[in-house]
């Protein structure tokens, strides 16, 4: 080409030709780290909106995870073009720091999870006996109750349990779940004789179930290995939840097979005592019954005539540890004094619970027998009370309102709403003495008022009338311990002396379902119980076996919890990350 033509104007390249030809690849070559910084932007972004979706909106799983697989594929591309970056982020000063971390956290993980692993082969079972487990639960709902150990350890033959478990849907699983686990503590616990189990699914091993005799599901068959007694326990619905058993119905599954007695409880009907069976209205005794049950009692419910047949058998099985007088308000006939004179006679215990205004006049004159007297009015404590009420009784340890007793031991607080109060009917100085030791009713304070309180017989006032009404401290709960009446003379055999006991509490209310879990309410009805029935080893502080610890929200409350755990707080975080990379890059 000559020098004329490259001198041309069109001869000469103009300079959109140029940035043409140079553009795509300079601008590629000079905005790299603008490109890999999108790519991270948008491959992280991608992951967190999958993320989201994934959350929140139930069944578009499938393109959560599209979008998920595509953040990702974003980042590992950023990771490839980066790729001198990112061995220099993982090789450098500060990348060798982090890699020795992620090493030394990943062996001591193994190491963990291998010595676990081994510990569970050598000793092939869960929750050995010698391990300790801690429950950390406010109920201690994953422990047995020491009733319960006491069991185990008193087995007379090793037992089999065979859990009749349908496992076709995930409220079956889980109902198997919480089964195994409860199986397995009473497993661990078992220290007399073994206790194993095992799951037959009643639908692949049709067989089993037939030869136990087992027709409904869950059930669990409990068999003693030697004497091949076998009892039956038909489990609830596992789409109720996965609580289908308890651990009353398993021990009492125990107690038969192993041919041991439970104690009876007679709750005394008749005299419009409470209803004992009735867990839903408020002034019902429904939850105290549900304790009891606990405790792996019998609970009964008959008439003081029923209560005279029992003891005309002779049986000393079918007469009942103790009685309750839940409330009565009617006088007891002639034929229910002769059966309950003929129970006390005979060694019986009897809890009495009564209401102000309201007690019958022939429990007076029995309870008069054993020194007793009944008061009248109701107890108002302006000292302790739950406002507005004087005599809704606020019984404290700090005020000195729970002298010390097996029954109370370890109370801080009782909630009485309306007592009556009681005292003795003679003077404690003249009460008779056997063989100079032993009078023949020992009488004890369990709860009181303060010295600011008195007996308010006037329900339409509540001021102390100081000339009509008795001041305070009262005894608003009492137990008694007699070797014989008033007048009678002592329950001797000529051989040894017969001994009742009684725990006479002037308040129902603090028993009914709408009272009995405040504060220790519950402890005070049990441990009475169990001291009647001469289960001292039973009489402690015993823990809820419900508590209602559910958060109410409203809406907005929610959403505000929602978002701001969620996204506000992860959002902030990587905002700070995002800054502090920005800056020391």
């Amino acid at each position: 080409m000559s020098t004329d033509q490259q001198n041309r104007p069109e001869s000469r390249p103009s300079p959109d030709s140029v940035r043409e030809k140079t553009s795509i690849f300079e601008s590629l070559k000079n905005n790299t780290r603008s490109i890999r910084q999108a790519l991270a932007v948008a491959g992280f972004g991608a992951v967190v909106f999958g993320v989201l979706i994934w959350i929140f909106l139930r069944g578009l799983e499938g393109p959560a995870f599209i979008v998920m697989g595509v953040g990702i594929g974003l980042l590992v591309i950023d990771a490839i073009i980066s790729m001198a970056t990112v061995r220099h982020a993982l090789f450098g000063r500060r990348g060798r720091y982090g890699l020795n971390t992620a090493i030394l956290f990943i062996v001591f993980l193994t190491i963990a999870v291998i010595v676990n692993f081994s510990l569970y082969l050598a000793l092939d079972r869960p929750n050995p006996a010698g391990w300790l487990r801690i429950d950390t639960t406010a109920t201690k709902q994953f422990l047995l109750e020491e009733q319960v150990v006491n069991t185990l350890q008193n087995m007379k033959e090793p037992v089999t349990i065979t859990a009749l478990f349908p496992t076709d849907t995930a409220a079956d699983a889980a109902a198997w779940r919480d089964t195994e686990d409860m199986l397995s503590e009473f497993r661990r616990r078992s220290s007399a004789y073994p206790l194993t189990y095992e799951l037959v699914d009643p639908e692949l091993n049709p067989n089993i179930a037939t030869s136990l005799g087992v027709t409904q599901f869950p059930s669990l068959a409990i068999e003693g290995t030697e004497s091949r007694r076998t009892e039956i326990v038909v489990g609830g619905d596992p789409s109720n939840g996965p609580n289908v058993f308890s651990e009353q119905q398993v021990v009492t599954g125990l107690l038969v097979i192993n041919q041991i007695a439970q104690k009876k409880i007679l709750f005394v009907t008749g005299h419009s005592e409470r209803d004992v069976t009735d867990p839903e209205t408020i002034t019902s005794l429904g939850l105290a019954g549900r304790a009891l049950a606990r405790e792996n009692y019998v609970i009964l419910v008959e008439t003081l005539q029923e209560l005279g047949t029992r003891l005309s058998l002779g049986d000393p099985q079918e007469i009942p540890a103790a009685i309750v007088f839940a409330g009565p308000t009617q006088e007891l006939l002639q034929i229910d004094q002769q059966a309950l004179l003929g129970y006390a006679r005979s060694g019986g215990s009897i809890l009495f619970m009564f209401e102000p205004y309201n007690t019958p006049d022939s429990f007076k004159q029995f309870l008069s027998r054993f020194a007793v007297a009944v008061g009248d009015g109701e107890a108002a404590d302006i000292g302790s009370f739950v406002a507005p009420n004087p005599t809704f009784i606020q019984v404290k340890k700090s005020n000195g309102q729970l002298p010390g007793h097996a029954v109370t031991q370890g109370f801080e607080v009782l909630y009485m709403p309306g007592s009556t109060h009681f005292g003795w009917s003679v003077d404690p100085a003249s009460i008779q003495l056997y063989e100079n030791t032993i009078p023949i009713v020992d009488q004890r304070i369990l709860a009181s008022t303060t010295i600011s309180s008195w007996a308010e017989t006037d329900p339409d006032s509540l001021d102390f009338d100081i000339n009509n009404e008795v001041g305070g401290p009262l005894p608003i709960a009492i137990v008694l311990e007699a070797v014989g009446e008033l007048g009678v003379g002592f329950y001797d055999d000529g051989e040894s002396l017969t001994t009742t006991n009684m725990v006479v509490i002037g308040d129902t209310d603090f028993a009914s379902n709408n009272y009995f879990g405040s504060a220790n309410n519950a402890d005070l009805f049990v441990n009475a119980v169990n001291y009647l029935a001469k289960d001292f080893e039973l009489i402690s502080i015993r823990t809820k076996t419900d508590s209602n610890r559910q958060l109410f929200l409203t809406k907005n409350e929610r959403d505000f919890v929602r978002w701001s755990g969620w996204l506000l707080m992860p959002g902030l975080i990587s905002i700070f990350g995002f800054w502090t990379w920005w800056r020391r890059r």
